[in-house]
Protein backbone atom coordinates (compact mmCIF):
# COMPACT_ATOMS: atom_id res chain seq x y z
CA UNK A 1 0.00 0.00 0.00
CA UNK A 2 2.56 2.32 0.44
CA UNK A 3 4.53 1.96 -2.59
CA UNK A 4 0.98 2.70 -4.34
CA UNK A 5 1.26 6.25 -2.13
CA UNK A 6 4.72 6.66 -2.97
CA UNK A 7 4.24 5.96 -6.85
CA UNK A 8 0.82 8.32 -7.08
CA UNK A 9 3.29 11.37 -5.57
CA UNK A 10 6.11 10.64 -7.79
CA UNK A 11 3.28 10.83 -10.69
CA UNK A 12 1.43 13.76 -9.62
CA UNK A 13 5.24 15.46 -9.06
CA UNK A 14 6.68 15.05 -12.32
CA UNK A 15 2.60 16.12 -13.94
CA UNK A 16 2.58 19.37 -12.02
CA UNK A 17 6.51 19.97 -13.00
CA UNK A 18 5.59 19.35 -16.90
CA UNK A 19 2.56 21.58 -16.82
CA UNK A 20 4.16 24.41 -15.46
CA UNK A 21 5.92 26.64 -17.70
CA UNK A 22 9.68 27.22 -18.04
CA UNK A 23 10.30 30.52 -16.30
CA UNK A 24 7.69 30.15 -13.68
CA UNK A 25 8.72 28.65 -10.08
CA UNK A 26 8.03 25.58 -9.16
CA UNK A 27 6.14 24.89 -6.07
CA UNK A 28 7.77 23.21 -3.36
CA UNK A 29 5.57 19.97 -2.14
CA UNK A 30 6.33 17.12 0.17
CA UNK A 31 4.03 14.01 0.30
CA UNK A 32 3.72 12.42 3.54
CA UNK A 33 3.48 8.95 3.88
CA UNK A 34 1.95 8.23 7.53
CA UNK A 35 2.64 5.09 9.59
CA UNK A 36 -1.49 5.02 10.30
CA UNK A 37 -2.24 3.64 7.31
CA UNK A 38 -4.23 6.93 6.45
CA UNK A 39 -4.17 8.47 2.47
CA UNK A 40 -1.42 10.41 2.41
CA UNK A 41 -1.88 14.35 2.93
CA UNK A 42 -1.83 16.45 -0.73
CA UNK A 43 1.20 18.45 -1.18
CA UNK A 44 1.10 21.71 -0.02
CA UNK A 45 2.95 25.08 -1.29
CA UNK A 46 5.18 26.53 1.44
CA UNK A 47 3.87 29.72 2.61
CA UNK A 48 5.57 33.13 3.85
CA UNK A 49 3.94 34.54 6.94
CA UNK A 50 3.27 38.28 6.68
CA UNK A 51 5.49 40.66 8.56
CA UNK A 52 3.40 43.26 10.67
CA UNK A 53 4.66 46.90 10.98
CA UNK A 54 3.23 47.74 14.20
CA UNK A 55 1.27 50.83 15.36
CA UNK A 56 3.39 53.50 16.80
CA UNK A 57 6.25 52.45 14.84
CA UNK A 58 8.28 55.75 14.10
CA UNK A 59 8.94 56.46 10.53
CA UNK A 60 11.53 59.47 10.49
CA UNK A 61 10.45 61.92 7.09
CA UNK A 62 12.01 64.85 5.83
CA UNK A 63 10.27 68.05 4.39
CA UNK A 64 11.01 68.28 0.12
CA UNK A 65 9.77 71.38 -0.58
CA UNK A 66 9.14 74.54 1.34
CA UNK A 67 5.51 74.62 2.69
CA UNK A 68 4.88 78.61 4.14
CA UNK A 69 1.73 80.59 4.69
CA UNK A 70 2.79 83.23 1.56
CA UNK A 71 2.12 80.54 -1.08
CA UNK A 72 -0.36 77.67 0.63
CA UNK A 73 -3.47 77.19 2.28
CA UNK A 74 -4.99 75.30 4.70
CA UNK A 75 -5.92 71.56 2.69
CA UNK A 76 -2.62 71.57 0.47
CA UNK A 77 -0.75 68.69 0.39
CA UNK A 78 3.06 68.43 0.60
CA UNK A 79 5.60 65.84 -0.24
CA UNK A 80 7.54 64.06 2.22
CA UNK A 81 10.93 61.73 1.78
CA UNK A 82 11.83 58.60 4.00
CA UNK A 83 14.80 59.62 6.02
CA UNK A 84 15.82 56.36 7.75
CA UNK A 85 14.46 52.99 6.99
CA UNK A 86 11.64 51.00 8.38
CA UNK A 87 12.76 47.62 9.56
CA UNK A 88 11.19 44.33 11.11
CA UNK A 89 12.65 41.21 12.05
CA UNK A 90 15.88 42.76 10.13
CA UNK A 91 13.40 42.84 6.88
CA UNK A 92 13.35 47.11 5.15
CA UNK A 93 9.45 47.49 4.78
CA UNK A 94 10.32 50.69 4.39
CA UNK A 95 12.74 51.87 2.19
CA UNK A 96 14.88 55.29 2.74
CA UNK A 97 13.41 57.52 -0.12
CA UNK A 98 10.24 56.10 -0.25
CA UNK A 99 7.30 58.78 -0.46
CA UNK A 100 5.50 60.50 2.24
CA UNK A 101 2.50 62.72 2.28
CA UNK A 102 1.41 65.77 4.64
CA UNK A 103 -1.34 67.91 4.50
CA UNK A 104 -1.83 72.17 5.97
CA UNK A 105 -4.02 71.97 9.01
CA UNK A 106 -4.31 75.84 8.68
CA UNK A 107 -2.07 78.94 7.60
CA UNK A 108 -2.16 82.10 8.75
CA UNK A 109 -0.61 84.37 6.89
CA UNK A 110 1.62 87.38 8.60
CA UNK A 111 -0.23 90.88 9.54
CA UNK A 112 0.15 94.41 10.19
CA UNK A 113 1.56 96.13 13.37
CA UNK A 114 4.09 92.91 13.28
CA UNK A 115 1.57 90.03 13.71
CA UNK A 116 3.26 86.62 12.65
CA UNK A 117 2.48 84.03 10.37
CA UNK A 118 1.16 80.82 12.00
CA UNK A 119 1.07 77.28 10.61
CA UNK A 120 -0.24 73.48 11.10
CA UNK A 121 0.13 70.28 9.44
CA UNK A 122 -0.05 66.76 10.01
CA UNK A 123 1.60 63.87 8.53
CA UNK A 124 -1.05 61.49 6.07
CA UNK A 125 0.83 58.41 4.62
CA UNK A 126 3.39 56.47 3.52
CA UNK A 127 3.89 54.51 0.09
CA UNK A 128 4.86 51.46 -0.14
CA UNK A 129 4.49 50.34 -3.92
CA UNK A 130 0.12 50.25 -4.12
CA UNK A 131 -0.23 50.73 -0.30
CA UNK A 132 -0.62 53.71 1.84
CA UNK A 133 0.70 53.38 5.54
CA UNK A 134 -1.40 55.89 7.25
CA UNK A 135 1.00 57.95 9.56
CA UNK A 136 -0.11 60.34 12.25
CA UNK A 137 1.94 63.38 13.47
CA UNK A 138 2.00 66.79 13.37
CA UNK A 139 4.26 69.93 13.28
CA UNK A 140 3.29 73.56 13.45
CA UNK A 141 5.41 76.92 12.54
CA UNK A 142 5.50 80.47 13.70
CA UNK A 143 6.56 83.11 11.88
CA UNK A 144 8.80 85.66 13.77
CA UNK A 145 6.76 88.96 15.31
CA UNK A 146 7.67 92.27 13.76
CA UNK A 147 6.63 94.32 16.77
CA UNK A 148 10.16 95.41 17.42
CA UNK A 149 10.33 96.69 14.12
CA UNK A 150 6.71 97.88 14.48
CA UNK A 151 7.52 100.20 17.57
CA UNK A 152 10.44 101.73 15.29
CA UNK A 153 8.93 101.64 12.53
CA UNK A 154 6.23 104.23 14.22
CA UNK A 155 9.26 106.46 15.35
CA UNK A 156 10.97 107.07 12.57
CA UNK A 157 7.79 106.43 10.15
CA UNK A 158 4.97 107.74 12.34
CA UNK A 159 1.59 106.20 11.73
CA UNK A 160 3.22 104.59 8.25
CA UNK A 161 5.15 102.12 10.95
CA UNK A 162 1.63 100.60 11.32
CA UNK A 163 2.08 99.09 7.95
CA UNK A 164 5.12 96.94 8.94
CA UNK A 165 4.20 93.04 8.33
CA UNK A 166 5.24 90.10 11.05
CA UNK A 167 7.37 87.10 9.00
CA UNK A 168 5.32 84.13 7.35
CA UNK A 169 5.90 80.78 9.21
CA UNK A 170 7.57 78.20 7.12
CA UNK A 171 8.38 74.32 7.19
CA UNK A 172 11.69 74.58 5.54
CA UNK A 173 12.91 72.22 2.56
CA UNK A 174 15.00 69.78 4.92
CA UNK A 175 13.42 69.84 7.86
CA UNK A 176 12.76 66.83 9.94
CA UNK A 177 9.58 65.26 11.08
CA UNK A 178 8.90 62.50 12.97
CA UNK A 179 5.55 60.37 12.29
CA UNK A 180 4.19 57.31 14.09
CA UNK A 181 2.67 54.36 12.08
CA UNK A 182 -1.50 54.62 13.19
CA UNK A 183 -2.85 50.38 13.04
CA UNK A 184 -0.71 47.59 12.64
CA UNK A 185 -0.52 46.16 9.31
CA UNK A 186 0.30 43.12 7.46
CA UNK A 187 3.42 43.08 4.83
CA UNK A 188 3.30 40.60 2.37
CA UNK A 189 6.51 39.25 1.50
CA UNK A 190 7.91 37.51 -1.89
CA UNK A 191 7.65 34.01 -2.05
CA UNK A 192 11.54 32.61 -1.56
CA UNK A 193 12.79 31.43 -4.61
CA UNK A 194 12.85 27.88 -5.27
CA UNK A 195 16.47 26.42 -6.75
Amino acid sequence: MISIQAAAAAIWLAAATQAAPADAPVPIVAAVEPATGQAAVPPTEIAVAPLVLRRDTPVHFMVVSEVTTKTHLAGHRFKLRVDKPVTVDGVVIIPVGATGWGEVLSAKKSGNVGKAGALEARLLYVERGDVHIPVSGTNSAKGAGGGGETALGILALGPLGLFAKGNNAKIKAGELMTGFVEQDVEIALPAPAVP
